[in-house]
This record gives structure tokens, sequence and C-alpha cells, in this order.
């Protein structure tokens, strides 16, 4: 059945609703949690950080009556009102849209519900990447249904590439760093903005397998492959190949629209923000896979996404109409093909990818099918785990691999300086 075809039985199926003709069991799923319909209320409270929820609120809004309160935020925002009301007792919404790297945070306040039997009742375990449930887990409890993920990608702007004689037949970091060497000295090889020095360490420690903290909480980020990663940065610094400009600013978005940042490594989602924020650029851009470290190494990461919580202070009823709505937008072939379409986002449902869209063309990226490049490497993303003192690392992370890429600290000192601090603030020992 092509993507036409999916589209017309959906179609047909919501016009039939609408008159009273069909069950809306032709499109909303009946999940064992929630197969008894009145004991879901009909209504709950929403809050989200992201662009992509109003097309899926509006389409389980008229298929099914219910009205969502829904509450758009930033996304620290959403973070600390939720983990300020979960603490409270009270005035928390029944679902709640965050980041995989948040959740520890927020269900350390003890506020979230435990999904793993819904989850199992409804048949989701074996429907995701198994790394997965590593991220959206605490204590062997469920807390996330997953919604997005983000393979993580370099983006690079092909046509300034060529101009400067760039070979893009790229396999690891050496090989990159020689090419970018022929870019003239006011072209960056690559963004790598202060703010999220960080986030980019912990992508390509992801990529060579490492973790944060072992299974007993201790601080497992003091070995090879970690200084590896800062060493890494260290070299692109050292060649004059990075731009620190913040993220997200105004100059950011010109480096990239005048061709003065050529690349940037993050997640899938970041094709959305391209194609929205730099549409004039369109057929200019193209995506490979992270280069690996050494031939034939790992190429396969993740950056970014997203799932669902539920609150534990919200009634049964509303709990259940939460996990209905959730179950049939994340675990909805339907949906996470207008999602990858209108928005460029990666869903993580597997039985999504097997729709013919994944397999089409993104004319914004040359004619490139990233949709089998993210399913490709998808399988392939290492697991990785979170804990509550995450944030604490990262903020001691930072300064350190600023003073390294744009000062003159070595990699050693500055990744025994963290190891000690984490240590000190966290009171975990070292693996």
């Amino acid at each position: 059945m092509d993507e036409s075809q999916y589209r017309r039985r959906r179609n047909v199926l919501k016009a039939l609703s609408s008159l009273g003709i069909v069950s809306i069991a032709g499109c909303i799923r009946s999940d064992p949690a929630t197969d008894d319909s009145g004991s879901m209320a009909d209504s709950f409270a929403f809050w989200e950080m992201s662009d992509s929820w109003q097309g899926h609120m509006n389409r389980y809004e008229a298929e099914t009556g219910v009205s969502i309160q829904h509450t758009n935020m930033g996304y620290e925002e959403v973070i600390n009102t939720l983990q300020t009301r979960l603490l409270s007792g009270t005035g928390a919404p029944a679902l709640s849209l965050i980041e995989y790297a948040s959740l520890k945070q927020v269900a350390d306040t003890g506020g979230l519900r435990d999904l793993s039997d819904w989850i199992e009742e409804a048949g989701l375990r074996e429907k995701y990447p198994s790394w997965i449930w590593e991220v959206v887990s605490t204590d062997e409890k469920i807390y996330e249904i997953p919604y997005d993920i983000g393979p993580a990608n370099l983006f690079y702007r092909k046509d300034v590439w060529d101009e400067h004689g760039l070979n893009d037949d790229i396999e690891t970091w050496d090989q990159l760093i020689e090419e970018g060497k022929k870019l003239p000295d006011d072209v960056a090889l690559l963004s790598l903005p202060g703010a999220a020095i960080d986030l980019y360490w912990r992508m390509l420690y992801r990529q060579l397998g490492g973790m944060e903290f072992d299974e007993e909480g201790r601080i497992a980020f003091d070995n090879e492959k970690a200084l590896r990663v800062i060493r890494l940065l260290d070299r692109l610094g050292e060649a004059g190949l990075t731009n620190s400009t913040a993220n997200w600013s105004q100059q950011w978005f010109a480096g990239f629209k005048n061709g003065s940042i050529t690349g940037y490594c993050t997640g899938a989602w970041f094709t959305s923000t391209l194609r929205t924020s730099l549409s004039e650029t369109a057929g200019s851009w193209r995506m490979m896979r992270l280069p690996a470290f050494e031939t034939g190494g790992p190429r396969a990461s993740n950056r970014g996404g997203s799932g669902l919580v539920i609150s534990k202070q919200v009634s049964e009823a509303k709990a259940k109409r939460a996990f209905h709505f959730a179950n049939n937008t994340v675990a909805d072939a339907d949906e996470l093909v207008n999602l990858y379409e209108s928005q460029g986002n990666f869903g993580a449902y597997e039985p999504a990818w097997e729709r013919p869209v994944f397999g089409q063309p993104n004319e914004f990226f040359g004619g490139q099918k990233l949709g089998e490049l993210w399913m490709e490497q998808a399988t392939n993303i290492p697991p990785y785990r979170y804990t509550i003192d995450s944030p604490a690392f990262m903020d001691v992370l930072n300064p350190e691999l600023r003073t390294v890429v744009n000062g003159d600290k070595d990699p050693q000192s500055a990744l025994e300086n963290v190891v000690t601090t984490v240590s000190s603030r966290t009171g975990r020992e070292v693996a």
C-alpha cells in the first residue's frame, strides 16, 4: 500500500466517523489499559515544548470529541514548572512532553506514573529500538513513552565545500579535518557553540559506546574514550576549523546562510530548523553519518529526542485518557509520517519506518533519502544512561571543554578536573 492509499483510508475513516457511520476504532486503537472507554476522562491537560503537536491534537480531538487543554512552553520552563508542580502534589498536567535527558530529574520528584504495565499490555516494547528503554526508565520502571529520536549526523553546505574543493566522501574525523583545512580562514568547517560544547562531547562519547555513569551509579567517564573525544575537539579548535558563535542566535543562522559556517553535528530534528529558518538555502545542504574515529569504527549516535510522561497526581480517568492519546499518537504510523513530512522529525516507533515516505528523496538535501539513512543508524545507536546528576556533570564539563578548545588547557588535565569535581559535588565514586 503506497502513501496515498494510507492517506485515503484515514480520510475516509475520519469522514465516516464524523457522520456517526463507523466506530472511531478504525483510527483510534483500544488499548489494553484503557479498553473501557467509560473509564477515560473527556478532557486532560497537556504541556509540551515543540512546534509539532498541534496536528496530533487536532486529529485526536476531532476523532474522539476529547478536549485537550494545551500549553506550549520553553524547554527549561516545562522542566522547572513540572518539577515544582509534581513536588507540590498539585497543578501538574496529566501529560507532558520532555526531553529524554531530563527524565531522571523529573522522575526523581516521585511524581511520575510508572507506565511499565500499560506499555507491556499495549505491546510497545518490541516496536522501538531496544536501546531506548534504558533512556526512558529509572530503577526498572518505565516513566516515558518514546516520541522522536535524533540520529546524529553532520549537516553541511555542499555548495560551499564544492566551491573550495572539499571532498565529501569522508569516513573518519582525520579525513574531515584534512578536507576542512582547504577552507579559507574566514570560513569555518563546523559550528561548535560554547554553550553546547558539552552536548557535542556527549554525542561523540556515545558514538564510541561510552557511558557517563555505570549501573551502580559510579562515574564512568574517567577513561580513554572520554579523553579521545576531548582530544578531537581540541584538534578541531587548534586547526582553526570551528566557529563558537552562540547557537540559535541571529549571527549563527546568518553564518549558515552566507556560508561562513559550513557544518554542524546534531540530531535528525535539525532538518526542521534548516527548512524553517533557512528555506532560501534549499538544495545546498547534504547530510552524512558522523565520521568515525578510525576506519571501520562506529558512526551512529543520538542527540536529542523526547517522550511523554504522565503525572501520578491526576485521576485514573485522566491518566488513562492521556495514555490513550499518547499511544494513538507516538505509536501511530500515520501520525509519525505526518511528523516526518511536516517537521522533518524522526519518530521512534519502528513500524512507521515501513511507510514509503521514508524512502523518498528530500529535495532540500539535494535528493538524499534521509529516512533511509536514519533507519540504518537508529538500530545501531549505543544505549546511554542518564542520572539525576547528569546536568551537574554537564555544568562541570562545559567550561573545561571551552578552556581546551578555545584556550591552552590540555585534554588530560581537563578530564581529571571534571572527574574530581563531579565526584566531590555529587558524592559519587569513580568506577
